[in-house]
């Protein structure tokens, strides 16, 4: 199995279109794939939950409410 790190040239159409957010205690990681939108969301040390999405907008939405209901101790 890959390491996180790998998983992310792997996933996305174009690798330098990768953009990164933090929220809350946790760093989002998105970008654009060939079929819509993969985001890599964890905390620091642990490794990454992967969120599929058909647009950013969606995919950002769907990630933040990932962290709030880990923040929230649902999740």
């Amino acid at each position: 199995m890959a390491a996180h790190h790998d998983l992310a040239p792997q996933a996305l159409h174009d690798p330098s279109s990768l953009e990164e957010v933090q929220f809350l205690d946790h760093r989002i990681r998105f970008g654009p794939t060939q079929s819509g939108w993969v985001s890599f969301v964890a905390r620091q040390g642990h490794r990454p939950t992967i969120l599929l999405a058909p647009d950013r907008e969606t995919l950002l939405i769907e990630s933040h409410k990932l962290v709030e209901r880990r923040s929230e101790g649902k999740g």
